[in-house]
């Protein structure tokens, strides 16, 4: 018989992922939490030290994986100055710290910046999806090859659940997004439109690769602008650059805004970040494209929160106004997740079976779960289903969690709609155990 974890990820494809008996769920994931731990225990360092040094020898309760989680910072705590010295070997000591990656496993031989050191990392079987680095640093995260056939598993299966879409490549297709890079969301849309879009007929924003060193120089631009430590000089350089770019995929976003405007009685996948989809259907309404008509069997994927006040305060509500009577994925997630909690016909965020969801106080110190009723605090997690690192993490964001079963009529926990981050809300993100897990990776990379 398969084991818990085996049993939980095959949940995907029977057609019944989010109807599961609670009682019943709770058990499988209890044990599929025992069998993750004792796995990453011996595979992941900094797991294993936190465990020892917590005094955390099995999990016998969901109270037992607070201690075990890493904070939202472990996947970016690396230090900086590895990465301007092009010390790509002390990096992957480092991310082989945070990883169930072996060293000896990857080749640094020759390695010339970020791009080359990622490059080298996927070429020896795993994948490290980064984020966007709003906070001045990207977070690298390891996924090895049966998470990415699971993720994927899930885009064919799930997309637009409650109802979904059949895997049929029947769309005109849109990626507003690099051709190629490291971020999940990034080769989400692309597996997207290998599932439901017509082969070449797909158009993305830009057919360069994403660069990681560009990113990362942007991001840690940006934050020493924030400190007021960057020279006039950089900044004029940065903002010179970035008006360079705007202006090549401003053009490249018109080309597309008539192309939709062209076909918008077709069926469309249309794929993006909030920031393009806004810009996109401000594009289009300036086209004389109404609210409301597109094609009805028009895929819309979008994702991301509105980091750093880009957007208007209504932008949800546009987006929701301009794509009205399309097919169009609504979800709550992280990169740091598999998959998403997908949105039922209540609007409520439904966790996936195969992530245990644990509200915790915002000090990140305090399991506050219960069997049922509704629950504020700091979104926490194990996603069981990760194999390429350890799927414990405090993220940034205050959730109101759902334990009793939805208006929908199936069993709980969902994540209510009213969801913040923590940094927003007026207060410090400070998460008691991030100082000391810094200080974990920071002795054993040393």
């Amino acid at each position: 018989m398969p084991g818990a974890r085996e049993q939980i990820r095959s949940l995907v494809l029977s057609g019944a992922t989010f109807d599961q008996p609670a009682d019943e769920l709770r058990e499988l994931q209890l044990e599929a939490a025992r069998e993750t731990f004792t796995a990453h225990r011996e595979r992941v360092p900094l797991l294993r030290t936190r465990a020892a040094e917590t005094g955390v020898e099995e999990v016998t309760g969901l109270d037992d994986l607070v201690p075990l989680l890493f904070s939202h910072t472990s996947y970016k705590s690396y230090p900086v100055s590895l990465i301007s010295a092009g010390r790509w070997d002390r990096l992957l000591r480092w991310y082989t710290t945070v990883s169930a990656v072996e060293p000896g496993d990857v080749d640094m031989d020759g390695v010339r910046d970020i791009d080359e050191w990622t490059d080298r990392i996927t070429a020896a079987g795993h994948r490290p999806y980064i984020t966007s680095g709003t906070s001045g640093k990207v977070s690298f995260l390891n996924c090895d090859a049966s998470d990415l056939s699971f993720l994927h598993d899930i885009l064919e299966h799930l997309t637009c659940w409650p109802d979904p879409l059949p895997a049929k490549p029947t769309r005109r297709g849109y990626l507003l997004a690099p051709a190629s890079g490291p971020m999940r969301s990034i080769d989400g849309f692309r597996r997207h439109a290998d599932v439901f879009a017509q082969p070449g007929e797909i158009r993305l924003l830009t057919e360069d690769a994403m660069r990681v060193s560009e990113l990362l120089s942007s991001a840690l631009l940006r934050r020493r602008i924030a400190e007021g430590a960057a020279t006039p000089q950089e900044i004029s350089s940065f903002e010179t650059a970035s008006e360079s770019r705007e202006g090549e995929l401003g053009a490249a976003m018109a080309q597309i805004a008539d192309d939709i405007a062209a076909h918008r009685d077709e069926p469309l996948l249309i794929a993006g970040m909030n920031n393009q989809q806004f810009t996109l259907i401000q594009a289009l309404r300036a086209r004389g494209v109404p609210d409301g008509s597109l094609h009805p069997d028009t895929l819309v994927l979008s994702g991301g929160g509105n980091k750093g006040r880009a957007l208007p305060d209504d932008y949800q509500q546009q987006l929701t106004a301009f794509y009205d009577g399309v097919r169009r994925v609504r979800s709550y997630g992280m990169t740091e997740l598999q998959g998403s909690c997908l949105a039922c016909e209540q609007g409520n965020y439904h966790v996936p079976p195969w992530v245990i969801p644990l509200v915790l106080d915002e000090p990140g110190e305090k399991l506050l779960n219960r069997e049922q009723g509704v629950v504020e605090g700091r979104f926490a997690f194990l996603d069981v289903s990760l194999e390429g690192r350890w799927g414990g993490l405090i993220s940034g964001d205050r959730v109101f969690v759902d334990f009793s079963p939805c208006a929908c009529g199936r069993p709980g926990p969902a994540v209510l709609p009213d969801i913040r981050r923590y940094g927003d809300l007026g207060g410090d993100d400070k998460i008691t155990c991030a100082a000391t897990l810094d200080s974990y990776v920071r002795g054993m990379i040393h």
